[in-house]
This record gives C-alpha cells, sequence and structure tokens, in this order.
C-alpha cells in the first residue's frame, strides 16, 4: 500500500512539473533561510551552556543621578562587598589590562588575556580539560590556558604543570586547560591570568583606587536572596569608601541572564530580528504551499471521488498528499541544509563573524538542531497535505463525479488573504532596505569636521624585541618624514578618529566652579593640522615645549559651552580624584565626529602625550599625505619598521576604510533585509505565477470563447491579472503603515538620522507592483496568445 502511495505520488509531481519546480525552489531557498537564521539564534542561546545556575548570578552596574548606566565600578568594591555580604558566596573581576607574550622553548603567541580573582570558578562554571577548578589560579603565578593555546604551545599532551613565560621575564605555571569557547558566549577569553598578578603592575596599582572607575564585577549569590537588600549593602559601602559619591544614585545588581542584551544591545535586536524574520519566512513558504496545494487539489476532484467510491477513506486520501508533499518538503529540506552548510553559513560569518566570531555547525554537538529541522519539514507537510485535503473530502461524490465542485467564497478569501499577508511582508521588507540604506548613505555623507583624504594610520605598538633601540630608529624616521615632500603633517598619539577610549573623568573650572564629565585621551603636536580639525582659538600642542605643555590641555567646542566659555583667556581645568591636578586650556578645536554618527558629538579633552615617537601614551602613526602618494611613503616607512626586531608585523590602515568599517555591522544587517526582502518577493512571485498558470489552465475555455467573440492580448492579461494587482495594492496600504511604525522606532537609537519619506514608501509599492507585473503578466499574456480552436477542444 505504501508503495502505491509513493508511485502515485511521483506520477502526480510528474504531471504537474512546473508547480512542483516552483514549490521546490521556493522551499529549498525558504528553509535554507530558516536554518541560516535559526543557527545563529541557536549558537546565541547555547552559547553560555557551560554557565550553571545563571538565575543566581549577577553584574554590578553604576547608575548616576543623569540616567548614565554602566558596568564599571571602583577595583576595590568587589573585595568589600565579599566581606560585608554573606549572601555573596563568589565573586570575580574580568578585567582586561593587556594581553602578554605566551613563549615556551621557540613558541610564542599573543591571545585575548583576562584577569580574574582566585573564586572565578566559584562563579563561572568553566569547564577544564586539564587540571582542577578548585585548586586553579589559587598562586599568583598560575595560568589556565584554552585548548587551542595548549596545542599551539605543547602540541597534544598535558600541559598542566609545565612552565610558560610571558614577556620574556615571568614564569607561570598552567594550572588549566579549558574546553572550547563558543564565540557568541557572554564571557570570551584564550587567557586566563590572576588578578594578584596585576595588582604587581605600578599603572594599575595607582588607579586601582575607590575613586577611578574601570572594573567589572560578577557575583554569585545564594538562594531567595533579597536583592534589593544586596543593593543597599552594596550602595552603603560605596558611600562610605568612594572618594567621590556625588551623582551615585545606585549601585545595580543585573541578573546575568540579560547581560548580553545590556552589554551589547544590537546583537540582542539582531536575534529578536532574527526570529521574527524565521516566523515570517516560515509563514510566507506554508502560504504558498497551502495556495498551490488547494488549486490542485481542486482540479483532482474526479481522481478523489473515484477512490472514495472504490473505498479510499479519509485517512486514506490524507496520507496520500502528505506523502506527496513530503517527499517535496523533505527533498527540499536536504538540498537547503547543503545550501546552509557551504553558502549561507559562510556568508552569515562574513557579515557578523568580524564582530560576534564566526560560528561553525558541527553534527556531534548540533543535533537538537537537526530535530528542531526535522520538526519544521513535519509540521509543514502536514498543514499542506491535511488542510486542502479536508476541505475537498467533505463534498458529495456526486457533485465531485459531476465535475460540479467549485472553489467557495470562503476558499477565495482565504486564499487571497493569504496572498495579501504575502506580499505586504515583502513589501515591508523592501521599505526596511530602502530606509536603512538611505540612513547608511546618509552617515557615510555626513561631514565629519575633519580630513580623512589621504590620511593612513600605522600601529606603532609592535612589541618591540628591544624598546629603547626602536624608539631611536623610529625618532630617526619621523625626522625623515618632515623633511618627505609628500607628507603634509605626521602625528603620534594615543587616540584618533573612530578610536577614542570609554574614558571620563569630571573636570571643574577653579574659578568659576563649573563642572564636566569630559571624554579624554593623550594626542600630540601635529594632531589637527594631520587630521584638518579646525582650531576655534588658541594653539595646538608644540614638541618644542615640552616640558610645560604636560600641564597643558586642549578641548572641543562641545566643552567650552558647556563650560559657559566665551574664551579660553587664562582658563584653567582641574581634574577631580587624587591630586587634583590643574591644567592650562590652551587650544579649542571645532567640533568633529570622532565616534560614527549613530553617537552625537560629545565634549572631549586631550591631554599632551608627550614628544612624537614610541610611548605609553603613543598608540598610532597618522600621516597625511599627498593624494596619490600614500604608497610611496608607506612603502618607504615600512622597509624601515621591517628592520626593527618586532612581534607584530608593520601594518597600516587608510582613515577613509576605518571611517567606512565603523558601519561594517549595518550595512550586514542592510544586505539580510535585502536578501530576506529578495526572498519573500521570490518565494510570493512563484506563488503566484504558480496560481495565474493553473487559473489560466482552468479558464481555458472561457479565454478562447472571448478571444473568438473579438477580445484582445491585452483585454484578456487584464482579465486575468487585475485580481492579483489589486491585491499588492492592499498589501501596500496594510504594509505602509507597519513599516514606518518600525523604522520610525529604530531609527530613533541615532544621534543622526534621516527623516522618513513619501516617496520611499512610493518606490517599495512600485517595485511591488512591477514584480507582480512582470510576474502575472507574462503568464497572462501566455495564455491570451494560446490558440483559441484547440483551447475550446480541449476537454
Amino acid at each position: 500500500m505504501i508503495k502505491n502511495y509513493f508511485k502515485i505520488a511521483f506520477r502526480h509531481l510528474w504531471k504537474n512539473r512546473l508547480s512542483t519546480a516552483l514549490n521546490f525552489v521556493g522551499l529549498t531557498v525558504g528553509l535554507a533561510s530558516i536554518m541560516t537564521l535559526g543557527f545563529g539564534v541557536y549558537a546565541y542561546h547555547s552559547a553560555d551552556a557551560f554557565i550553571e545556575n545563571k538565575e543566581a548570578l549577577y553584574t554590578l552596574k553604576t547608575v548616576e543621578t543623569n540616567g548614565n548606566v554602566s558596568d564599571q565600578t571602583t577595583y576595590p568594591l568587589l573585595g568589600e562587598i565579599v566581606h560585608s555580604a554573606p549572601e555573596v558566596i563568589g565573586a570575580t573581576h574580568i578585567q582586561g589590562w593587556n594581553w602578554p607574550w605566551l613563549k615556551v622553548k621557540d613558541i610564542e603567541t599573543q591571545k585575548n588575556t583576562k584577569y580574574v580573582d582566585t573564586s572565578f570558578f566559584k562563579v563561572f562554571t568553566l569547564p577544564l580539560k586539564y587540571g582542577n577548578s578548585k585548586t586553579a589560579l589559587k598562586n599568583k603565578y598560575d595560568i589556565v590556558i584554552s585548548e587551542e593555546v595548549s596545542r599551539q604551545l605543547f602540541g597534544d599532551i598535558n600541559p598542566v604543570g609545565q612552565t610558560i613565560q610571558a614577556d620574556d621575564s615571568l614564569n607561570l605555571t598552567v594550572q588549566g586547560v579549558f574546553k572550547p569557547i563558543n564565540p557568541y558566549s557572554s564571557v570570551a577569553f584564550d587567557v586566563l591570568l590572576p588578578t594578584a598578578l596585576l595588582e604587581l603592575n605600578p599603572g594599575f596599582k595607582q588607579g586601582a583606587d575607590w575613586y577611578n572607575t574601570f572594573a567589572t564585577n560578577y557575583l554569585r549569590v545564594k538562594k531567595d536572596t533579597d536583592i534589593e537588600a544586596l543593593e543597599h549593602t552594596v550602595l552603603d559601602i560605596a558611600m562610605r569608601n568612594y572618594q567621590n559619591t556625588e551623582g551615585l544614585k545606585k549601585l545595580r545588581l543585573d541578573s546575568f541572564l540579560n547581560y548580553r542584551e545590556g552589554y551589547n544591545p544590537t546583537v540582542g535586536k539582531i536575534i529578536k530580528g532574527s526570529l521574527a524574520t524565521i516566523f515570517f519566512i516560515l509563514l510566507i513558504v506554508v502560504i504558498n504551499l497551502l495556495n498551490l496545494n488547494t488549486s490542485i487539489i481542486y482540479n483532482r476532484h474526479k481522481e478523489l471521488a473515484v477512490r472514495k467510491i472504490i473505498g479510499s477513506g479519509k485517512r486514506s486520501l490524507i496520507m496520500q498528499f502528505c506523502i506527496e508533499n513530503g517527499i517535496l518538503v523533505f527533498t527540499a529540506l536536504l538540498l537547503a541544509g547543503i545550501l546552509f552548510v557551504q553558502v549561507l553559513l559562510p556568508a552569515m560569518n562574513a557579515i557578523y563573524g568580524f564582530r560576534f566570531g564566526n560560528i561553525h555547525f558541527n553534527l556531534g554537538s548540533d543535533y537538537p538542531l537537526l530535530f528542531g529541522y526535522f520538526l519544521i519539514g513535519l509540521l509543514i507537510t502536514l498543514t499542506v497535505g491535511v488542510l486542502p485535503t479536508l476541505k475537498i473530502i467533505s463534498f458529495p461524490v456526486v457533485t465531485a463525479i459531476k465535475g460540479k465542485i467549485h472553489n467557495s467564497k470562503n476558499s477565495f478569501f482565504v486564499r487571497n488573504a493569504f496572498i495579501t499577508v504575502q506580499f505586504a511582508l515583502a513589501i515591508i521588507f523592501i521599505c526596511t532596505a530602502l530606509i536603512l540604506n538611505n540612513q547608511i548613505h546618509y552617515m557615510q555623507n555626513v561631514p565629519l569636521g575633519y580630513d580623512a583624504q589621504g590620511v593612513s594610520i600605522v600601529k606603532l605598538n609592535l612589541d618591540f624585541k628591544d624598546r629603547e633601540a626602536a624608539n631611536s630608529r623610529i625618532q630617526i624616521l619621523l625626522e625623515q618624514l618632515k623633511n618627505n615632500p609628500y607628507v603634509q603633517g605626521f602625528a603620534t598619539t594615543e587616540v584618533i578618529p573612530t578610536a577614542y577610549h570609554y574614558n571620563y573623568n569630571d573636570f571643574y573650572d577653579p574659578v568659576t566652579k563649573a563642572e564636566l564629565n569630559i571624554r579624554k585621551g593623550f594626542t600630540g603636536t601635529g594632531y589637527s593640522k594631520t587630521f584638518g580639525i579646525p582650531l576655534i582659538q588658541g594653539r595646538e600642542f608644540d614638541e618644542r615645549r615640552d616640558a610645560s605643555e604636560n600641564n597643558s590641555v586642549m578641548i572641543n567646542k562641545k566643552a567650552m559651552e558647556a563650560l559657559g566659555w566665551k574664551d579660553i583667556k587664562n582658563k584653567q581645568l582641574t581634574e577631580k580624584g587624587g591630586a587634583e591636578e590643574t591644567y592650562n586650556v590652551i587650544g579649542v578645536m571645532e567640533d568633529f565626529h570622532y565616534q560614527d554618527m549613530q553617537k552625537s558629538v560629545e565634549p572631549i579633552l586631550h591631554y599632551y602625550g608627550g614628544k612624537r615617537g614610541l610611548g605609553y601614551n603613543n598608540r598610532y602613526l597618522s600621516i597625511k599625505t599627498t593624494p596619490g602618494k600614500e604608497t610611496v611613503v608607506l612603502n618607504t616607512l615600512k622597509k624601515s619598521f621591517d628592520q626593527i626586531p618586532s612581534r607584530h608585523a608593520f601594518d597600516y590602515e587608510l582613515l577613509d576604510s576605518r571611517i567606512h568599517g565603523q558601519y561594517k555591522l549595518l550595512e550586514g544587517i542592510l544586505g539580510t533585509v535585502n536578501y530576506v526582502a529578495f526572498l519573500t518577493i521570490l518565494i510570493s512571485s512563484l506563488g503566484m505565477f504558480g496560481l495565474i498558470s493553473l487559473m489560466a489552465r482552468k479558464r481555458i475555455k472561457e479565454i478562447g470563447i472571448r478571444k473568438t467573440l473579438g477580445a484582445g492580448v491585452g483585454k484578456i492579461a487584464y482579465l486575468l491579472s487585475k485580481d492579483f494587482i489589486k491585491l499588492v495594492l492592499l498589501a501596500c496600504l496594510i504594509a505602509f503603515p507597519i513599516a514606518w511604525y518600525v523604522m520610525d522606532k529604530w531609527l530613533q537609537d541615532f544621534a543622526y538620522r534621516i527623516a522618513i519619506k513619501w516617496w520611499m514608501f512610493l518606490l517599495a509599492g512600485v517595485i511591488a507592483l512591477c514584480i507582480t507585473a512582470v510576474t502575472v503578466g507574462f503568464q497572462s499574456v501566455k495564455a491570451a496568445l494560446a490558440n483559441p480552436v484547440k483551447s475550446l477542444r480541449t476537454e
């Protein structure tokens, strides 16, 4: 019996080759897209699976009276919390400071390094391949490494107890090797070192006081802990110990379950968008199949009537149609899997991997996803196989045998509603793509307030083997740059446009006591000239006054206005905290966009970073060259740098590329939206193409008669396609308000944004109508051109 089911199914699929091909293409592309988006969501939500009891894990956030929220506090606070709050059973910092070079024999590597407290493994249940989590990191000179780092340094042996040399001077003992961590995990690192080791660093020790807020904290609490009461305890500790409590509202404990969404809202929006897109694509695929299957089944009424007469029951008929659809769905699912692994997953990694890490499908660990995809295939099969069949077999056998069966008004309504929903979703995605594209174009073309043309950025921190000798050589290179006719300006700085640290402090005017929270960084001689930033007042730093410049600062126009100054004559700023050093304000820069256009221009302050060359405050060498001469200057520079022994190779980047790179994630989202818009239009068009083909076949005699009576091709084409055009227009009316609401709300996240224009919706509607006209018109014209003699004698 089953054999006959499959035989009939294959015959029917082959007989209706056009609709089978249309369904197969739409299913394959749609399911492949669902697999890709679903895998991203799965990887995101399973990334922290190694952390047990996440509901008892919290992060500490600072909430200020002005509404600002950050995930940083003073460094000593966590120790006092552990000492004073018995409900905290484990706590740790995860502190980034530097990435030391790790060396074993002749092999050395530098990886993502975090400094954590000895109770780290009480907070995070990180699985170890080798070692004991209870004893790892107990000593100051312990180290825990990833399986990848272990294999790179030691091969395939168990390295516990082995020695690693850090930065050519420090011997560390391996106490553990942890298994690979998903790149989407909330806590990503390759190397763990104790904070006790970090506390030996003079620079860190100086800032690890009760004033500077740069520490991130994670706490594991007892079950049924009163979080609000614990927050009061933490705030009380801060109020008693912080050197500056002005503006501090509370220290909030946020659940680790919400950590990633809070830390990076963009990834949360991408995941929610992916889930919504999966639902929409699945809906469109099912609607498409239902429409085509319903139309085809109504043309098989006599076959079904005969089968009922010879004894086939409802179950048998439903089984037949489910097998037919199952063959189609699961064949498409198999091909979609290949498309997912070979094409779409690499494409998704290209879009999002640079920001969140590449993910890879592993059959051994990701089998739950396969089961999920199987269930989706089964759901589609049952939905499109059972619903139309139940409707058709409910008609009396006599009516079906006589061929008097027709789609009811309800069936037409349902079909038309489905088509409208399909195109409404497609138009929403088209509108989204148009608005997002215009927003990105706007941000990329707004005046930046500086000149990026011809500026190249060279990284100076190459980990030179002999830093003192390297500095001497680089000083000579910089003197040569001064005399190079192709070099218009250069500067060595800690910060550059597109790369300012999240580093703020409070400054006040010692005369008026006006206070301002200002972002800060180190620059030097030639900064404003190199980047073409206009000076409103005063001057920029001058290394010929090196000693006196250490007590000088430059600010931007925004800072001057916020302080209520008209000019900077005899103006000073005192930095709060510690010794409260006072600086002379020597210059005011015009406001420039040192961040991307999603953020507004904030007050900034520049310290003097010292003479041009290597130094703690000099991470970048920025060079302004004559247009077209960048390669000449940089190739000469590269040859000279290559002669200085270092662990990193000479590297540079055009500032234009860095600016463009700020929008890479948005462009990736745009690419995804464009793809989904194309996909929804494709599937909807395939379905519409199949429906118009079936309609033309059903009305073949009517078309023949109309042609015989003098109806032209245009009249007949209009007759067949007018209903579809009306449905698309109705879809536009539904889609436009939804698209406007969603995109207007989304644009509120941008400090600089476009206004949504009426023509964007008009263009989206015209695109949808043109695609519909081409899809429906092609088949309509083909039917209208058919020979009426053949049409009228067709049974």
